[in-house]
Order: structure tokens, then C-alpha cells, then sequence
């Protein structure tokens, strides 16, 4: 199964390598967390570089975390290239033989693009996904249109 889970689990303890393989999701890896405490880092998860300034910028402005995801509509425009697509992919494949958490900085209350990569694995890999807890409605509309080869 493909999960979803942050950096504050993982530093926590909440989520360890005794319950599943854990790999950061993030363009770069975050301070403060060391590796021996996951098992890969795949920044081709990640969302797109000007995606992800532009929703910083307006988090600086808004500082609401779930405000910023909508104005920056990740909805409509998170893609992930061809290595993004292959890896997410090759998690999908790893997750039928033990848990997978994706992780991300992003809180379990906050939107976040590991949970459009959740619903990109279960529609297009056939993965089985822990729950999303938002909705996604105009993402879910573009699902169609992502191919994984």
C-alpha cells in the first residue's frame, strides 16, 4: 500500500522503517532529518520548481499552508516528468509487497502533492492508496490525461 506521511512523523517516531519504507518526496531534503531514519530520497517526486516558488511565495503572504496549495493551483498544474512517472511507478510495484510512505513536509490536515501522486498510483498503476483526505475534485478530472508507461 502507498501512505502518505511527514517529516514531524518521522522525526517523532509516529512512522518508522519497522513500519514500512519510508522516502522523501521533497526537491530538496530536509534539514534536520537524518537519513538513517528513511530509506530513500526520490526529489523526481517532487513537484515542479515554479510550482513550488510560487506556492511558497504566496504561503509568505496568505500563511495559511492549504490557502497557498489552492492559489497556486496545484490542482491544475502538478505534473510529474517522465522519471517522476517511472519512480512513482516503481514504488506502486515495491508497495505490493510492503507499506510505502511518501513523505513530505506537509502536516496529515494540509494539502499536498503526495496525495495527487496517491491518486495518480491508484488510478493509473492500480495501487492500493491510504486515504485521501481532500477531495481533489478538478485534479481528479485531469487523471485521465497523466500516462505512465
Amino acid at each position: 500500500m502507498l501512505l502518505r506521511a511527514s517529516i514531524s512523523e518521522i522525526k517523532n517516531g509516529r512512522v518508522t522503517k519497522r513500519d514500512g519504507h519510508l522516502v522523501v518526496t521533497m526537491r530538496h531534503y530536509p534539514r534536520f532529518l537524518s537519513k538513517s531514519l528513511i530509506d530513500d530520497y526520490k526529489p523526481e517526486l517532487a513537484p515542479e520548481k515554479e510550482l513550488f516558488a510560487r506556492y511558497r511565495e504566496i504561503k509568505k503572504t496568505v500563511g495559511d499552508q492549504s490557502e497557498a496549495f489552492e492559489r497556486a493551483q496545484y490542482q491544475n498544474k502538478f505534473t510529474l516528468s517522465e522519471a517522476g512517472l517511472t519512480a512513482l511507478n516503481e514504488l506502486t510495484v515495491l508497495s505490493r509487497e510492503k507499506a510505502i510512505y511518501m513523505i513530505c513536509q506537509c502536516e496529515k490536515n494540509e494539502r499536498c502533492h503526495v496525495d495527487l501522486m496517491l491518486l495518480i498510483a491508484e488510478n493509473k498503476c492500480g495501487a492500493a492508496i491510504g486515504s485521501v483526505p481532500f477531495d481533489y475534485a478538478e485534479f481528479r478530472k485531469r487523471l485521465p490525461t497523466i500516462s505512465i508507461r
